[in-house]
């Protein structure tokens, strides 16, 4: 099983599993981590790492809201063979997440699938309708 634990600017995170669980009708077995916009990070740190210790030999998937900030930069530190970070996750790549994991999924195979469904569900709305001039 893979272990997930979502790092977000405020609460975003916590939020966006709160969606999640109601759309599937489930608690999820995720984590959040709220940014500290006083700190200098250290606290998120200690945070992940608690987290990491928590599951050990485990395949680990960190989420992050965007890359380049604070929460994707101080994660890309834990990045190894059993631990990814995904940045920009939104709510249907955290769906597929939930949805597609099986024990016996090949995690590389996990994590992709997880960035295409979350780059597929971005979509402009006026391409499907067609374009009203």
């Amino acid at each position: 099983m893979i272990k997930s634990v979502i790092i977000t600017h405020g609460n975003l995170g916590r939020e966006m599993v709160q969606v999640a669980e109601k759309i599937l009708e489930q608690k999820l077995d995720i984590e959040s981590i709220a940014f500290d916009w006083q700190g200098d990070g250290s606290g998120m740190i200690s945070q992940l790492e608690a987290f990491i210790a928590r599951n050990p030999g485990r395949k680990i998937v960190i989420f992050t809201d965007m890359f380049g900030g604070s929460p994707s930069n101080i994660s890309t530190r834990f990045v190894n063979a059993d631990v990814e970070v995904i940045s920009g996750i939104n709510l249907p790549g955290l769906l597929k997440f939930f949805c597609c994991e099986k024990p016996s999924e090949d995690f590389r195979k996990v994590v992709k699938k997880v960035e295409q469904e979350a780059k597929e569900g971005i979509n402009i709305i006026s391409e499907y309708l067609g374009e009203k001039k």
